[in-house]
């Protein structure tokens, strides 16, 4: 027993002199230091829930049927103000997508994000269903929570059930 608690003390200074640069930081390259990082994001993850920083993706899918740019341009503001103005709007060729930067989780208002995801839901109720993901990502160091909203166009909407004419089938 004593012999094998050696032998594995023996490896694991021989590892560390390997590791050991010739003029740099020691503490980089000693092994296990990534294992305490990743143990400290599921910490925070799964035990606190508190993510260091906090980002979203959002898009604005837009068609001939719906009139209100002045309404999504609305939900833009609302969330320049939660991610305080850190926002890039890209103009895509089937709407507007809206990528916010990473910001600091006391920055970060979740109610204020809340109500504005809330609007967006209200404005595509009658013609798309909204599609929300939350991610937990690293980000370097830190912890990132990630929203992705995205309003999804359904396959078969009610609406065309109910004015498609019924067809009957042969057997009847």
């Amino acid at each position: 027993m004593w012999n094998a608690i050696q032998e594995m003390a023996m490896r694991m200074l021989a590892r560390a002199r390997r590791a050991i640069p010739s003029g740099g930081d020691v503490t980089s390259r000693l092994p296990g230091r990534g294992v305490l990082a990743a143990a400290k994001r599921r910490w925070k993850r799964h035990v606190t829930e508190r993510p260091d920083r906090y980002q979203a993706y959002v898009s604005f899918p837009t068609d001939g049927e719906q009139s209100g740019v002045g309404d999504v341009h609305d939900c833009i503001e609302d969330l320049e103000h939660v991610f305080e103005g850190r926002l890039d709007v890209y103009a895509r060729t089937n709407g507007i997508a809206v990528v916010s930067d990473r910001v600091s989780a006391a920055q970060f208002d979740r109610d204020a994000f809340e109500r504005a995801v809330a609007r967006i839901e209200d404005y595509y109720a009658e013609t798309h269903t909204v599609a929300r993901l939350e991610k937990w990502r690293p980000g370097g160091d830190r912890l990132v929570k990630s929203f992705v909203i995205v309003p999804v166009k359904p396959l078969f909407p009610h609406e065309s059930s109910e004015k498609a004419p019924r067809v009957r089938s042969a057997a009847e």
